[in-house]
């Protein structure tokens, strides 16, 4: 069809940009964010797909480093070859994706809540598609038909960049939760999360609890979108559409999921450079903070909503408080919880439904009836004197009755 290399070029980047600006207009259209900043992480992105090319020239001319070599040399069975390329390649586009983002983040702060993470990483993953996509049609343009090359050209500007950008957004989605550590480990803390890699980590290398944790969810990210990758690369040497099709909405299916929970929502709604000091001095907020454990460790999940509503209205800015509500509404959307308050049933044999003060309406709006709830003893450190102390001195005098 066409000789000229600059044409195809041309030609190729031309078609390419048609989707991926259509993909750019419906990121914007869901966001606040500055269209130059989401313009910029674009191009960034756009930058990787060459730099992996570059990377494969410098293999050639130094082969001592040439990963993909060093696989086909060591690995004679084609199979076990073909899933160890599958990983390397797949770990590189994905860490490649990711360091754009990471790099402008540590140079500019520009990651303030978890949305910020998703919204980046997934434009990244689109610059990269974007470039990559042009490759791969002016490499095949005069290679084959019109019709299998624009069947190519179809099912990589919907299908393989959706691919990208949910493997990113996955892995973005884990980068902001480790970004915001510090307020998930104060968090878990009181509600006996149960994080045993993240606790080795911390005794082995010495580490703040919140500094394993960040490195232990982003690594959790990396790895759960190089599987998903590596699993996309394998589907796609069958040339079946179906599988992959079904592959990509099972990955977007479960990005959603992770969106849906309550406890991270909180974090992709809040932008830490707006947010004042809480106002519970370090002492204070720990005895506050142990009582609640109390509570979510006797099962008590709509008493922990109680306090912590009551807290805000005094303190309206501390996330341990908000992550703790949120967690116990996580808990609460479980459909039959809900159902066996009212039919006055334990599932697990273990959960009071009776609730403290007023009344409390669920994320499925469903209203609680006020009811006394029984005193029990907590912890040893925790009198109930000096717990209502705390709990008057913030909420207001009388609300508790222990």
């Amino acid at each position: 069809m066409f000789e000229n290399p600059i044409i195809l070029l041309g030609l190729s980047g031309f078609f390419v940009a048609v989707p991926a600006i259509i993909w750019l207009c419906i990121f914007l259209s869901k966001s606040h964010n500055s269209k130059k900043t989401v313009a910029g992480i674009f191009f960034l992105g756009s930058l990787t797909a060459p730099a992996l090319l570059l990377l494969q020239v410098f293999w050639q001319k130094f082969p001592t480093f040439n990963l993909a070599a060093l696989i086909e040399n060591n690995i004679s069975n084609q199979n076990t070859q073909f899933v160890f390329m599958f990983v390397l390649f797949g770990a590189m586009e994905e860490i490649i994706k990711h360091y754009v983002v990471s790099v402008v983040d540590k140079k500019t702060l520009l990651i303030k809540t978890i949305g910020n993470a998703i919204l980046y990483s997934i434009t990244a993953a689109l610059g990269f598609a974007f470039a990559e996509n042009i490759y791969y049609l002016y490499s095949f343009w005069n290679q084959i038909t019109i019709g299998e090359l624009a069947g190519m050209y179809i099912f990589r500007s919907i299908i393989t960049a959706c691919a990208h950008m949910v493997f990113s957004g996955i892995f973005g989605f884990y980068f902001g939760i480790g970004k915001f550590a510090i307020y998930i480990t104060d968090q878990e803390q009181w509600t006996d999360g149960k994080h045993f890699i993240t606790k080795t980590l911390a005794k082995i290398f010495n580490w703040p609890r919140s500094l394993a944790y960040k490195k232990t969810t982003i690594y959790k990210g990396l790895f759960i979108a190089i599987i998903l990758h590596t699993t996309y690369n394998f589907l796609l040497q069958f040339n079946i559409t179906i599988p992959v099709v079904l592959f990509v909405i099972c990955g977007y299916l479960y990005l959603k999921y992770l969106l849906s929970k309550k406890t991270e929502h909180l974090l992709l709604a809040t932008d830490i450079s707006s947010a004042q000091k809480s106002k519970m001095n370090k002492k204070d907020e720990e005895v506050i903070l142990e009582f609640i454990g109390v509570l979510f460790k006797e099962k008590k999940y709509i008493d922990v909503i109680n306090t912590c509503d009551r807290l805000l209205k005094k303190d309206p800015d501390n996330n341990v408080i908000k992550l703790l509500k949120a967690k116990a509404n996580d808990i609460l959307n479980n459909k039959e919880y809900i159902k066996s308050i009212f039919k006055d049933e334990d599932p697990n044999k273990k959960i009071d439904n009776k609730v403290l003060g007023q009344n409390v309406t669920t994320s499925n709006n469903i209203q609680l009836v006020k009811s006394s709830q029984p005193k029990e003893k907590l912890n040893e450190e925790l009198s109930k004197k000096d717990m209502k102390h705390f709990l008057d001195e913030y909420i207001g005098e009388g609300t508790f009755k222990l």
